[in-house]
C-alpha cells in the first residue's frame, strides 16, 4: 500500500500520525518524500536500497531520502521501487506548500507514484478569516481559481473549491484506481471543526 499525502497545512503532522498508527498495528512502515520535507533525527540519508530495506526489516520502520540542506529530498525512482514492496505501508509526502495552510498546485504538482493506492488531500483550516496573501501558496493560481484579490478573506467555500478543483477532480482523472480522501486539519476550535465538517459533507 502506497499512500501519498498532498495539499497544504498539516501534511507532515498527518504523515507522522499515520506512521505511528500503522507501526502500532505491527506493520512495516516506509516513509519518504517525492518533493522535500524536514529531516527527522532518525532519518536514513541514503539512496542505497539494500541499506534502507535492512533498516526497515530490523526496525519495522524507516524514513529515508537524500540530504538537501535541512530538507530531505527524494530517493531515486529505482530505489523507491525496490524498497516500497518490502513495506506493508509506504507513506510519501508528495507536495510542497512552504508552510502555508492552503494552495493551488502548479502543473508539476503533486508528485505521485503511479502505483499509489491512496491519496490524502490536506487543507489547513487555520487559513479561515485571513487575507489570501498571508495564507496561500501559489497565490496567483489561488486567485485565478477563486476569482479573488490579495486581501480577500478566506472562507470555507474558498477552501472547498481549491481542494475540489486543484486536487480531487484532477487526481480522480489521473489516478482512477486510487482512493482519494480529504483531511481538513483543524485546531479543535468550534469554528474550525464546523468548517472542516462542512467541507467533508460537501464533498459527497
Amino acid at each position: 500500500m502506497i499512500i501519498a499525502i498532498v495539499g497544504a497545512g498539516g501534511k507532515t503532522t498527518l504523515l507522522k500520525q499515520k506512521a505511528q498508527e500503522y507501526k502500532a498495528q505491527g506493520k512495516k512502515v516506509f516513509v519518504t518524500t517525492s518533493t522535500h520535507m524536514f529531516i527527522e533525527p532518525d532519518a536514513l540519508l541514503s539512496d542505497d536500497a539494500d541499506e534502507i530495506i535492512q533498516k526497515l526489516d530490523s526496525n519495522g520502520y524507516v524514513m529515508a531520502g537524500l540530504k538537501d540542506g535541512i530538507k530531505l529530498s527524494p530517493l531515486s525512482l529505482e530505489t523507491f521501487q525496490k524498497v516500497s514492496p518490502h513495506a506493508d505501508v509506504t507513506l510519501v509526502e508528495a507536495d510542497g506548500s512552504r508552510h502555508m495552510p492552503i494552495k493551488f498546485p502548479n502543473a508539476t504538482e503533486p508528485v505521485i507514484d503511479k502505483n499509489t493506492t491512496e491519496i490524502i488531500v490536506v487543507c489547513g483550516m487555520h487559513a479561515l478569516g485571513k487575507p489570501a496573501h498571508e495564507v496561500c501558496h501559489r497565490l496567483e493560481l489561488v486567485k485565478q481559481c477563486l476569482g479573488i484579490s490579495d486581501d480577500t478573506l478566506i472562507t470555507p467555500e474558498h477552501i472547498l473549491k481549491l481542494v475540489m478543483e486543484g486536487y480531487v477532480l484532477p487526481l480522480k482523472k489521473a489516478y482512477p484506481n486510487a482512493v482519494i480522501t480529504v483531511y481538513p486539519a483543524h485546531d479543535s476550535s468550534v469554528f474550525q471543526k464546523t468548517a472542516a465538517q462542512w467541507i467533508l459533507e460537501s464533498l459527497h
